[in-house]
Formats: C-alpha cells, structure tokens, sequence
C-alpha cells in the first residue's frame, strides 16, 4: 500500500485528514525517504501542507529535519507550524532543539520545552522564560532533574507548579513542598496523584488540614495506619469518609466497626457529630461500656439509635424504659431482642407511638395483643391494617378454578380461610364492641379474629355497607349454607366470588364424623344456635354429676400481674 504512494496521493490524504493524523498513521512501515524528499522539495505556495507533514513525520531523516529549519529559520518570518513541528520531532538534532528554544515565538519555545531530548542548559534557561505557557510547558517534561524542579516548584504561576505535580516520578522533597502548596488544587492533586513512600502519606494523614486528608481517599489503596489515622480526624467530613472507605472493602458488606477497635468507636462516640455517634450506638456487637457512654448522650436521636441495637444490653433497656421517652420506647418496642417482659413494661407506658410500633412487632404474645385490640385504639387500628391484605379477598384472589378449590380443600379443611388469619383470638365480647369501630379494616379484624360468632350476627355483619366485612362474614367457619347461598348472587362480584367459592370448598371438604349412635340410620342437622332440648329419661346420678360438670365453664385462669396493672392504666 505505500509503496504505490505516490505524491499526488499523499497529498490528498493530507489535505483529507490532516497532518498530525496522516503522519501517525503512515509510520508502519514508513514512508520511503525519496517520497519525503520529494515533499520537502515541493513550493509552499502550490503545497503548504507538504512541508508540515515532513517536519511532524517521526520517522524523517534528521538532514532533512535540519535542512527544513535552515530554510525557516533564514526567513524574516517564519512559519510557526513549521517550527512547531520541528520542535516536537523526536529525531530533531539537538542544536536544532536549542535554536528553537531561544526563538522569539512563545508557541515554539514551548513546543521545544516539552522536547524530551532538550540539553540541560536549555532546561534551566526556559524554566526562567517570561511565558507561563512555556514554563507550564517544561513543567510537565519527563527529563526534568531535581534542581529543575526546584525552581518550577516556587514559581508565581499556579499552574506551572500544578504541571509539576503530575510529573511520573518526583522526588520526596518536591512531593513534600508540593504537598504544602498555598494553592488548593496543586496541594489537592500532590496529594491524590504522586507516588511516594508510605512515610510521606501518614504524614499527610497526620496533618489534621481537611483538604489533604480528603485529597488522600482519591487514592486506589490505603493502608490501615493510613485510614486509622483519617478516622481520627479534627473534621467530620474526614472521619465520615474514612468510615464509607472500609465499609466499601468489607467483601460480605459487612459494617465498617467490625474493622474498627473500642478505642477508634471510643473516639467517635466522644468526639463526633450526632450521625458519628448514632452510627457508632448501631454498631453491631457495641460493648456495653459504649453502650453506658452513649446512653447518658443529650441527643435524642442517639438514644434511639442506641434502643434500636439488637445489641443492647438489658440493663440499659430498663434504664430507657423508665424514662419513657417516646422515641427511644419506640425504638425499643421495634427492637427484636427486646425480651417479652420489657414489651409489657413498654405497652403500659401508653405512648401512642409505642403503641404503634408493638403492632408491628414480629411475634407479639398472643395475649397481650388481644388485650391491647381491645384497650389501645393505636394499637388496634395498626393491627388491623397491618393485617389487612390478608383478612381481605381481592376480586383477583377470587377467580380460583374449581380443580383449585378442590385441591386446596383436601389438603387443608381450612383452606379457604387461609387469607383470614389474624394476630391473635378475640373473645366474642371483645369483638362485639371492635364491630362497631367506624374503621371497616377493625371490623374486618373482629370478624377473623372470633371464632363464636353466632349464626345469627353472621347475617347481621354480612350487611355491612364495607364488601371487606361482608366477604369476612361470608368467609368465617360459622356461616351457614343458607347464607352462602343468598349472597352467591349478590350484585358485587367480589362479594359474589367469595361465597361461590366457600360454597365449592365447603361442599367438598369431608363431612366430620357423626356424633349419633351407630345404629341410628337417620341423620341430623343440628343448629349451633338452637337452644338444648331436654331428654325425656332421668339419667343417673352419676351421668347428672358428669353432665354438669361438662356444663361448668372453665375457671378463667389467674391473670398475670402485668396485666392487671395495663388494666389499670388503660381503664383510669
């Protein structure tokens, strides 16, 4: 391919992309010396790209280099493109190189100062040139020594010394002035970007200057002396940074405190912001003289962070409790480690956001819930909105297929009330006065939660304006066939679908065993609501005895201490 280049051709090819681009294209393999020549030789007037290209070539041969600047430099006025190019060549002969850095142009005497080959006395004459783009030039020169460094590192241009930082390899001594610069952005990138020894970063890290401390996590790796040393920064903005640094090398994305010792945590809780000292109460695993530290904090908000560690100590739990302030009870109340009698100690507190948080507490006690259904409002409609996607039956839920149904209700009788589950068991009083509540999810709770609803008040809830309570009523155990049927063709689907599909499982489950002798062929539907006929033979002392002992409810079991005094509290 080159070697049918031909003048003409390469002339276009310049003219098309340039010469700086067709120079670097066209070194492999290069271009012959004869073609070269033939482009110096050509007029500038009929091809002023020709000589540009000759002079940017890397690969020209130095007399032809030195010819062109003979040529310019005997001119009264030169082209500046031209020496430009002969300053940057890599194959311009260093006499050439001393010419250009004594030029009067600025623009050349900087392209000869960024010159790798430039001879040393020329370095130190354009390290003092009046351009500060010539000396910006040389600052960035990879054959720069330490005296020529020095000098550039007390130059009045700030952005002479910024080139000088970003030099492969400085010395420690320009790394330490450099580092120390009145200027911002040369101190800043010193210190983010220059390779030195360990020694010189902790003493960057020591420094206690907020933005060297900063500067130093734009590196890619720190040593743990390093970051130890930023966490125990005057400045917050240091410490937070240096926290987000060893959270993010923790492979399992564990917390940052399982890198940290007492004494770093020690240091934060003392001397650190609120979101410091409330990051170190959460920390996992927080020793418990910490946790007495942070506990008699001012600031609220640590108490709550602290209350809310699953950490905490038992002690320290009692100690918030008794100060039953709302937040940190909140905390604690959502605190899964918090023992069972502290949560009652926490609900007789009656802070309405106690309250609310223990409804949505994970494993409540059974009993308690059910007293605080029925004594705390909070608590109560919390609950039973917490509860209601499932204790209420969406019209998508309802579209279940037979063969569906079926299945279900062999392996389960129950089956189709496996979306009404509640937090615990109400008593029928119990529900009788959460019936009334004006909140139909309440309502809908005290239709799952009792299970001695009555025949007859299941056909008094099932005409409650709210579909979730009527499709509650239709669903409960208790709902007669009759009342199946009625509302199977009900105007509203969702209430529709509901008792079709109770109907359909209903009449599919296994009918439970009769309780007639075993020769009595005949059967008997029995109402639950139907009052006991008497048997016309006198039974036996002993079946009377046994009979009405069967009567007798049970003696209520003795309440708790705990909750006699809720009683108390609630019912004042």
């Amino acid at each position: 391919m080159i070697d049918t280049f031909g003048t003409t051709e390469l002339l276009e090819r310049i003219r098309r992309d340039g010469v700086r681009r067709t120079a670097h294209a066209l070194r492999k393999p290069p271009l012959p010396s004869r073609l070269l020549q033939e482009l110096a030789a050509l007029p500038p007037a009929a091809a002023p790209e020709a000589r540009p290209f000759v002079a940017a070539y890397s690969l020209s041969p130095s007399h032809l280099l030195e010819e062109l600047a003979d040529d310019a430099l005997s001119t009264t006025h030169p082209d500046p493109g031209l020496l430009a190019h002969l300053a940057t060549n890599p194959r311009t002969p260093p006499h050439l190189l001393t010419q250009f850095a004594a030029h009067a142009d600025p623009a050349v005497r900087a392209q000869a100062a960024a010159h790798p080959q430039l001879p040393p006395r020329d370095l130190f004459t354009l390290a003092t040139d009046p351009s500060p783009d010539v000396r910006r030039s040389l600052a960035a020169n990879p054959s720069l020594r330490l005296p020529h460094q020095a000098i550039l590192a007390t130059d009045a241009d700030p952005g002479v010394r910024l080139h000088l930082a970003t030099t492969a390899a400085p010395q420690s001594q320009l790394a330490l002035v450099l580092g120390a610069d009145d200027s911002a952005a040369v101190r800043v990138h010193a210190v983010a970007s220059l390779k030195v020894e360990p020694e010189i970063l902790l003493g960057w890290a020591a420094c206690d200057e907020e933005d060297v401390q900063l500067a130093l996590f734009q590196r890619r790796e720190l040593t743990a002396e390093v970051r130890r040393l930023l966490l125990r920064s005057p400045h917050a903005s240091v410490r937070r940074a240096a926290v987000r640094a060893i959270s993010a090398d923790e492979a399992d994305g564990a917390s940052a405190s399982t890198q940290l010792d007492d004494t770093d945590l020690f240091f934060l809780a003392t001397r650190g912001q609120p979101d410091e000292r409330a990051w170190v109460a959460g920390c996992p695993e927080l020793c418990r003289p910490l946790q007495s530290l942070l506990a008699q904090d001012t600031d609220p908000a640590i108490h709550a962070a602290l209350a809310a560690n699953p950490a905490l100590d038992e002690t320290i739990a009692r100690y918030f409790v008794g100060r039953a302030d709302e937040t940190t009870c909140a905390a604690l109340a959502r605190n899964p480690a918090v023992p069972p009698p502290l949560i009652e100690e926490l609900a007789a507190t009656r802070l309405p956001s106690v309250l609310t948080a223990l409804a949505y507490r994970d494993g409540l006690d059974a009993t308690l819930a059910q007293f605080l259904i029925a004594h705390s409002p909070e608590f109560r409609t919390h609950c039973a909105f917490l509860h209601s996607e499932q204790l209420t039956v969406n019209s998508e839920q309802l579209t279940m297929s037979s063969e569906q149904l079926t299945m279900n209700s062999e392996q389960s009788p129950t089956a189709h009330c496996s979306l009404l589950t509640a937090p615990c068991s109400l008593s029928l009083d119990t529900a009788r006065r959460l019936i009334a509540d004006p909140l139909p999810t309440v309502r809908v709770l005290a239709v799952v939660a009792c299970p001695d609803w009555r025949r007859a008040d299941l056909y008094d809830i099932v005409r409650d304006p709210a579909r979730a309570v009527r499709i509650a009523a239709i669903r409960h155990p208790n709902a007669p066939d009759e009342l199946l049927s009625d509302w199977q063709a009900d105007s509203d689907p969702a209430v529709a679908g509901a008792a079709r599909e109770a109907a359909a499982i209903r009449a599919t489950r296994p009918s439970p065993p009769s309780s007639s002798p075993a020769r009595s062929g005949k059967k008997t539907n029995v109402n639950i609501d139907a009052a006991v006929t008497s048997p016309t033979l006198s039974p036996s002392p002993r079946a009377t005895t046994r009979a009405a002992a069967r009567a007798m409810p049970p003696a209520p079991p003795a309440a708790p201490d705990i909750f006699r005094k809720l009683k108390k509290f609630f019912w004042q």
